[in-house]
Formats: C-alpha cells, structure tokens, sequence
C-alpha cells in the first residue's frame, strides 16, 4: 500500500507541475500580448494617429462600465423597494427618536 501510495503522490505531483508549467506559460503569453498592444498604442499616440481609435475604445468600456454600474443601481433599487412599507417606518421612527431631543 505504501508504494501505491507513493505513485499516487508521483502522479499528482508531476500533474501539478504540468498545470503550473501551462498557468506560468499562458502568463507569459497574456503579458507578452498586453506589452505589445502597450507600445502599439503608445506609439500611436506619438504620431497622433489612432487617436481616434484610442479614445473609441476607452469610451465603450466607459459606457460598458457605466451600464454595469447603472443595473448594479436599479438592483439595490428594487431591493429596497422590496422592504415592507412597515419596516420602513419602524426605521424611520428609530432614527427621529435617536436624532431628536425628547
């Protein structure tokens, strides 16, 4: 039992070092690619074309952002609409009585 044991560890080590060695390769890839589009939009912007371009894309993430943001608002919205009416009131007098001098 011991060594089957032993070549149960092998086998799960050597498979986490294969996962790593892929993690630490499509890091390498995922940097290498962001590198390149830095220095293609940096040199865009030292000729002054692409501009446009640049600031197209900066402005539909803006809008996806702002979207996202926006239904992230309306959520909370409805869920404090959710709240009975009475809870409300319970919290509303809560607060006058901790606020306002008797």
């Amino acid at each position: 039992m011991g060594e089957r044991l032993q070549r149960l560890l092998d086998g799960a080590e050597k498979e986490a070092e294969a996962k790593v060695a892929e993690a630490e390769q499509k890091a390498a890839e995922m940097i290498s690619k962001a590198r390149a589009d830095a220095e293609r939009r940096r040199t865009m912007a030292q000729r002054g074309y692409g501009i446009d371009e640049l600031l197209k894309e900066a402005e539909e993430k803006a809008t996806k952002e702002a979207e996202k943001k926006l239904k992230d608002y309306k959520k909370q919205a409805e869920a404090v609409k959710d709240v009975p009416e009475e809870k409300l009131k319970e919290a509303v007098a809560l607060v006058l009585k901790e606020v306002l001098p008797e």
